[in-house]
């Protein structure tokens, strides 16, 4: 069950934040690199593992993959300009703070 939460946290989170970026920069930028860090960490201290953290940031990368790939229609939701550069360097970096973190 914690693998599953952790899987969908990873999944939701992901997508939140796809859609946060864009929505009135920078500020969308800096909500969407805060929650996905408050996030991420939250579920090493809630479930008390770090592989959880682990799980949950794939899925996030997963979910943030698909959104910079073009879609059936040729639509992108992260574009490869400025801010999206930033986000996803901001993001990786991130996910690599939340997961080093200590989860108690």
């Amino acid at each position: 069950m914690k693998f599953l939460g952790a899987l969908l946290i990873g999944i939701g989170t992901g997508t939140a934040a796809i859609f946060l970026h864009h929505f009135a920069p920078p500020f969308g930028l800096a909500v969407a690199i805060t929650g996905t860090l408050a996030t991420i960490w939250s579920i090493g201290r809630l479930y008390g593992k770090r592989h959880y953290k682990l799980l949950a940031a794939a899925a996030w990368l997963t979910i943030f993959w698909k959104g910079a790939s073009l879609g059936v229609g040729n639509e992108i939701l992260v574009q490869g300009d400025n801010l999206g550069n930033i986000f996803l360097f901001s993001s990786f970096v991130a996910l690599l703070l939340a997961i080093a973190l200590p989860v108690n």
